[in-house]
């Protein structure tokens, strides 16, 4: 075992494929773990799509110590609250509970992993619980419309397909199938244990030592096949207006590059203040909601490389469509063409460093930030070498980044669009130059 230390953080490795990181916040009242698995949608086919979520849903329904009532009651009993998510990524099980039940937690999301029952009862009846889920997305257009994007843009590899799986996939998977995957988390996969809060780092590895101790061993993390696609897709369906997602992916960008393309986010579509949100919702009164983002994925590609993505989201009433894509497109030219304006790359500077202080207050969001960086770099990142990376940034670098990533990636633009809408988007829009 070793660690490797960064300010008030802490990571350990145990020879069974556990890592064990922790986030010490001394005046805290509570902790916040998670229990990761670096694998999900990514690492699935279409012929068992939804598999990583399906265990996530069934391993709820029991230990072979607890039934799912006896490990709700637990939790909730001492006023904590217990839940998981799948991400395309990641499969993560986490618990926010007062500091001293922090063994209990543990010992309850390692019953989870360690000893599900996995029964063909249980799995009949979470298969109808997800087809509902599955279904419901349906009614909601921004789910719909990010599943709609990834299978447009990843067409051709696994990043094209949806999270909790299609009706199809879900009614084919079988029992054997989850119990496979138990194996293989057992006997495979690394398993991080990731804790923020009032936590003494060797005593949760004494913890995790007693209660992990079914895991057997490790390899590397999945990687993730990549490929990409440009191109306009359009669904029509019953809604009142239009959801699109335009946005890219890359491969391979450095340090330097994910941090410009952060920056560039910023100003461009991420708050009140950004340009996109000024000119098109408070000046032309477009569209309710409009934003850009960026996300960098946990997994390297099969070429061992980061994989980053940037997106566009808007939502307006479908006449107003392509103008909002045309101010958008226009928006972008404008960068492109005068890069930043006074200050605002100073400002975009101190608004994405506030935005990391404030985030500090959250157990929740200092969970979630170690765990990502120790599955993504191997160990925590200093918040300080952070700042500074952000502050040294040059307005020369991020506009001709900006240039080469616009113009070299391949762009995808999907939207759900009321049934009968006349107007069809221009591939006009899609030009960046």
């Amino acid at each position: 075992m070793n660690s490797d230390f960064a300010a008030n953080k802490q990571v350990s490795f145990l020879r069974n494929g556990v890592s064990i990181a922790t986030d010490l916040v001394p005046d805290a009242f509570s902790v916040y773990a998670g229990l990761w698995l670096p694998i999900g949608s990514a690492s699935e086919n279409s012929k068992n799509n939804g598999l990583s979520h399906f265990y996530e849903h069934l391993v709820f329904k029991g230990t072979k110590n607890c039934s799912a009532f006896q490990i709700a009651k637990e939790i909730e009993d001492l006023g904590g609250n217990l839940n998981a998510y799948t991400s395309r990524d990641a499969t993560c099980f986490y618990i926010h509970i007062a500091k001293e039940h922090l063994q209990t937690a543990m010992r309850v999301l390692a019953e989870l992993i360690m000893e599900p029952k996995l029964t063909s009862s249980d799995f009949a009846k979470e298969r109808n619980v997800i087809i509902k889920e599955i279904i419901a997305v349906e009614d909601n257009p921004e789910e719909l419309a990010d599943d709609f994007f990834h299978k447009a843009h990843f067409k051709g590899c696994s990043l094209a397909l949806p999270i909790a799986g299609s009706l199809k996939s879900v009614k084919n998977l079988c029992l054997e199938e989850i119990r496979k995957r138990q194996k293989f988390i057992l006997d495979e996969l690394p398993i991080l244990v990731s804790v923020a809060g009032a936590v003494e780092h060797n005593e949760l590895v004494k913890i995790c030592k007693k209660f992990f101790g079914k895991k057997r061993s490790a390899g590397n993390q999945p990687s993730i096949a990549y490929s990409a696609n440009s191109g306009v897709e359009v669904r029509q369906k019953e809604v009142q207006q239009a959801t699109v997602l335009w946005g890219t992916s890359c491969e391979g960008l450095e340090a330097k590059e994910l941090r410009a393309l952060q920056i560039f986010s910023h100003i461009f579509g991420d708050g009140f203040s950004s340009r996109l949100f000024q000119n098109i919702r408070e000046k032309h009164g477009l569209a309710y909601s409009i934003n850009s983002s960026f996300g960098n994925f946990i997994q390297k590609t099969a070429s061992k490389k980061s994989l980053a993505s940037f997106q566009i989201f808007f939502a307006t009433e479908q006449q107003n469509m392509e103008r909002v894509a045309d101010f958008i497109r226009k928006e972008m030219k404008t960068f492109l063409r005068n890069g930043f304006s006074k200050n605002e790359l100073e400002k975009a500077k101190q608004g994405i460093i506030g935005s990391y202080k404030l985030s500090r207050d959250s157990l929740s969001s200092r969970q979630n930030r170690l765990a990502r960086q120790v599955l993504r770099y191997g160990h925590p990142i200093d918040q300080g070498k952070t700042e500074a990376q952000i502050n040294n940034m040059e307005a020369d670098y991020i506009e001709s980044f900006i240039k080469k990533f616009a113009a070299n990636s391949k762009w995808t633009l999907a939207a759900i669009v009321p049934k009968k809408t006349c107007s069809v988007i221009s591939s006009s829009i899609m030009a960046q130059t």
